[in-house]
């Protein structure tokens, strides 16, 4: 089996994976697998190796990068807090909901990725930082499989747009719209078409809504971005081929997705009623949630070929 085949029956396999999963595992996938399609022969031969020398599995036994792109979660959840932060740049948003003409904050690492003693320092310099270890052959194997766990679900990281934006008021902030308490109110598409009504986060919302009231499952996803969404999008410029333009990218869209909640939305988590998220709201930005996926699995692909180039 060549590299090509393997990556494609690893999407037919996963496909039939439970259905009930976020962005923190079923977007995460997507990314993975949009990227595992388009690595270079010497990116796929040294993740091939890393993945089966952590699992201690032989060839011809093969590894889906899908597989492990939600790791970095369950290791922050297992006492390694000093990751927390590594995960998101909050940068201060600002526009204000239903506020059209609001401009976009810069990013600004003095002010938007300070070091923490206690939970680490932000996306845009864990990055970096994980790919300069997968790079060094002179690293051992687990260093570097742990760091090929942190590229993948970093990079997904960088194309959620809440990842990206914090919404401050005062001494105040809403952590991306995790303390937004919202009800998401939508009709799944045909041939369900049934209302569904969730009393949810902000976050929650990008996280896994906005693309599981349209797909009941992630393999479904990663197939129609690879017919319908990538071959259309625009060329990307190798000047826009870094993490400070996605940055900025994901960061405009965070700002647009505030934009459109109703005007006078606070941040704060006890507001007396739950802010509506409705049918509009679904249908103008569950197209750009799909979007980010795949743009997030292009980005993947152009770290770890970069990454792992053989001249390197």
């Amino acid at each position: 089996m060549n590299w090509k085949t393997a990556a494609v029956s690893c999407l037919a396999m996963m496909a039939t994976c439970s259905q009930a999963l976020a962005w923190g595992q079923e977007g995460h996938a997507v990314i993975a697998e949009i990227a595992q399609h388009r690595l270079s022969q010497n990116a796929y031969e040294v993740i091939e190796q890393l993945l089966r020398s952590h699992l201690k599995l032989k060839p011809p036994a093969t590894v889906s990068l899908a597989s492990v792109a939600s790791w970095p979660d369950d290791y922050r959840a297992e006492n390694h807090k000093e990751t927390s932060n590594w995960h998101f740049v909050d940068i201060p948003l600002a526009s204000r909901p239903g506020d059209a003409t609001a401009g976009t904050t810069a990013y600004d690492p003095a002010r938007d990725c300070k070091d923490d003693a206690t939970f680490g320092f932000c996306l845009m310099k864990a990055l970096p930082a994980q790919e300069k270890i997968l790079a060094d052959p002179k690293k051992s194997e687990e260093e570097r499989w742990t760091a090929l766990a942190f590229v993948i679900h970093l990079v997904g990281d960088l194309s959620q747009p809440l990842h990206c934006v914090e919404r401050l008021d005062g001494n105040q902030g809403d952590q991306g719209g995790n303390t937004l308490t919202v009800t998401f109110n939508v009709s799944r598409p045909k041939p369900d078409g049934s209302t569904y009504r969730d009393l949810t986060t902000f976050h929650a919302v990008w996280d896994s809504s906005l693309i599981l009231f349209k797909y009941y499952d992630w393999g479904k996803v990663a197939l129609d971005l690879e017919t319908d969404i990538i071959p259309h999008l625009p060329p990307q410029p190798a000047a826009d081929q870094t993490p400070e333009k996605w940055l900025a990218a994901c960061h405009q869209t965070a700002e647009d997705a505030y934009r459109a909640l109703p005007k006078g939305t606070t941040i704060k988590s006890d507001n007396p009623h739950a802010v509506i998220l409705d049918q509009a709201y679904f249908d103008q930005f569950s197209p750009v949630a799909v979007q980010r996926l795949a743009l997030g699995g292009l980005h993947l692909a152009a770290v770890l070929n970069e990454t792992l180039a053989v001249d390197k």
